[in-house]
């Protein structure tokens, strides 16, 4: 996000009448951190708050730019399968090995994914999620 003030230009397909954009403009509790823009057009100004063109841009983006708006936790499993060994010393004959599977399940692995962006995270023993 844009923590400081930032012009941009958006180029008009048909006219020569760009259109610039202005973010944290003034120093404001309204205005700061991305939460309205200015939309200055010549002579008139707009200010939009960034919910509402976000809701905008979502609603009219396709299948594909909508799922790269959408924030994705993907988590997969893993498992780790043995087989154990134990030498008995009651109740079986002694010395007969006896053996059994074993399937155990290893922290799982997430990846955030937004956009193209991914950043993989794992847990903790105490089921903390940190980034590694």
């Amino acid at each position: 996000m844009i923590d400081s003030y930032e012009k941009f230009r958006l180029t008009d397909k048909l006219n020569n009448n760009d259109v610039f954009v202005e973010v944290n403009w003034k120093k404001d509790q309204k205005i700061d951190n991305c939460k309205v823009v200015k939309f200055i057009l010549g002579e008139k100004e707009a200010i939009i708050d960034v919910k509402e063109l976000n809701s905008m841009l979502f609603a009219i983006g396709d299948a594909e730019t909508q799922r790269k708006m959408i924030p994705q936790t993907i988590r997969r499993s893993r498992w780790y399968e043995t087989l154990i060994s134990v030498k008995a010393k009651k109740d079986i004959k002694k010395g007969e090995n006896i053996t059994f599977p074993l399937k155990i399940t290893l922290p799982t692995v997430e990846e955030e994914v937004i956009s193209e962006i991914k950043r993989e995270v794992s847990k903790n023993k105490v089921g903390l999620i940190s980034p590694k």
